[in-house]
């Protein structure tokens, strides 16, 4: 469904975009990034026959269709303040197509001069040693980089839709989310080049352990969150160091998971009677999968914990910029009745109705957020065009509502 004008006004409301100079820098940034996103794809696909591109698509429609479930999660943890569609599903795109070939660019420029200074320093065959640093050392810090770009362009240009920690988390798990889709199809597509086998289930039972809920969505969203903050909050150290240390914090994870969750993995493998001399071909999926669940629990887990701690931080921040914003809008845009609903709102709950019911919930939650925008740059929301137009908004579907 394609996003009205009214949406795409509002969300350009105070955008760079609305002055030449930002328009021209982020065309031509974008111009950039497709160019070599373009030669990342191609240097993948040149030489593919068309039988492997089947084999690409199908894996991409069954990571799409795994990730599903998680998408469907990241849009209840934004029923307060609900993104557009198009706006999520252009970001998932972004981490399918841009941050996988802008990234395979640099990590193959990394493994290759990784590759070349292992033979000049030590003059031995350094193919394997080459790809494990490079999946270290290489890949982490350049692909959390062209995911968390996604997050930091929508930051910059769409900051009318970008309010605070969660919906850092959202765009950067929908980052993560759409890298992860196009990586596992690359995989599976270069399985079936070298043993002519697609390993469907093997990759998958690695790559989406719980559903996608690991791994690069788990870096992204964490990278993201530290942009978030820096939307959120007035300190000005804040503001600059969150996101240089959130991008820090996804990188490390991420090279802890290529480098000692490696290790792990093995070491569950071979624990659990496998003999992995010849590579992983002989072991089953289901095996893969009980052991990349246990390291991902092992390596990852203060990952997890950090998330989950910023997500209740965020619901808590999130009800109490609606309740302090709508204070004053009682008898205006909301009833008594109504905000005594909010008061009472939980980190679990629910939106209030639904259909109509549902969208005046929302677009009062709108204007809450909006006026804190204001007030945070030093404005008057009592003349903010777009606090006018939310509550405008508001008394139409009140209308709606009695009909």
């Amino acid at each position: 469904m394609p996003a009205s004008p009214q949406l795409v006004a509002r969300a350009l409301v105070g955008s760079p975009l609305k002055r030449p100079l930002g328009g021209c820098l982020f065309v031509g940034g974008m111009l950039v990034l497709l160019g070599i996103a373009f030669l990342g794809h191609l240097a993948l696909w040149i030489l593919e026959p068309v039988g492997r591109i089947g084999v690409f698509l199908t894996a991409a429609a069954i990571g799409t269709v795994a990730s599903l479930p998680l998408m469907i999660v990241l849009r209840w943890l934004d029923r307060r303040e609900r993104e557009s569609l198009w706006l999520a599903v252009g970001v998932t795109v972004w981490g399918a197509v841009i941050s996988t070939g802008v990234s395979g660019m640099f990590n193959a420029l990394g493994f290759g001069f990784l590759s070349v200074g292992l033979e000049i320093v030590g003059g031995v065959e350094s193919a394997t040693l080459g790809e494990f640093l490079a999946a270290a050392l290489v890949a982490p810090p350049v692909e959390e980089a062209f995911k968390g770009l996604a997050v930091l362009v929508l930051f910059w240009f769409l900051r009318a839709e970008f309010d605070n920690v969660r919906d850092g988390i959202i765009y950067g798990a929908l980052v993560g989310i759409g890298f992860n889709i196009a990586e596992y199809a690359l995989y599976v597509m270069q399985g079936y080049a070298a043993t002519g086998a697609a390993p469907y289930a093997e990759q998958f039972a690695g790559r989406f352990v719980f559903l996608g809920l690991n791994g690069h969505m788990l870096w992204s969203a964490i990278c993201g969150a530290g942009i978030g903050f820096a939307r959120q909050s007035r300190d000005g150290c804040l503001r600059l160091g969150a996101p240089v240390a959130g991008y820090v914090a996804a990188t490390f994870g991420h090279a802890l998971n290529n480098s000692v969750g490696v290790f792990m993995l093995a070491i569950f493998l071979v624990a659990m009677g496998y003999d992995l001399e010849n590579g992983m071909s002989a072991v089953p999926a289901g095996a893969t999968w009980v052991a990349a669940a246990g390291m991902n629990v092992l390596v990852q887990g203060i990952a997890y914990l950090v998330l989950l701690a910023l997500l209740v931080l965020s619901s808590r921040w999130e009800r109490d910029v609606i309740r302090t914003y709508l204070a004053d809008e009682i008898g205006i845009s909301v009833t008594p009745d109504e905000y005594a609903a909010i008061v009472k709102d939980s980190m679990f709950g629910m939106m209030r109705g639904r259909g109509a019911q549902w969208k005046l919930a929302l677009a009062q939650n709108e204007l809450a957020f909006r006026k804190w925008h204001v007030a945070r740059d030093g404005g008057d929301p009592a003349s903010d065009p777009l606090v006018t137009a939310w509550r405008q908004d508001i008394a139409a579907l009140r209308v709606v509502t009695k009909q």
